[in-house]
C-alpha cells in the first residue's frame, strides 16, 4: 500500500467487523484522520490518535483517502 511514518490515515469503514472494538468503529464512522508514527513490520504501523494515544493497525485496515 506503500504507508510511511508521517502520512495521514483514516481506519476504513469496511475494517469494522463483529470483533472490532469501540473506539475502532468511533474513529471509523467518524473518519477521524490519524498520524502514522512507525512502521513496525511489513503488516502493522503504529499511529497516533488525536488524544495522544498510539495503536497499533494493520495496514490492510487503513486508507488514505480522508473523504
Amino acid at each position: 500500500m506503500g504507508l510511511k511514518p508521517g502520512d495521514l490515515v483514516r481506519i476504513r469503514k469496511t475494517a469494522i467487523d463483529y470483533y472490532s472494538t469501540n473506539w475502532f468503529i468511533w474513529h471509523a464512522e467518524r473518519k477521524t484522520p490519524l498520524l502514522i508514527v512507525e512502521e513496525l513490520n511489513r503488516s502493522y504501523v503504529k499511529v497516533l490518535k488525536p488524544d495522544g494515544d498510539t495503536v497499533f493497525i494493520h495496514q490492510d485496515n487503513l486508507t488514505k483517502r480522508m473523504w
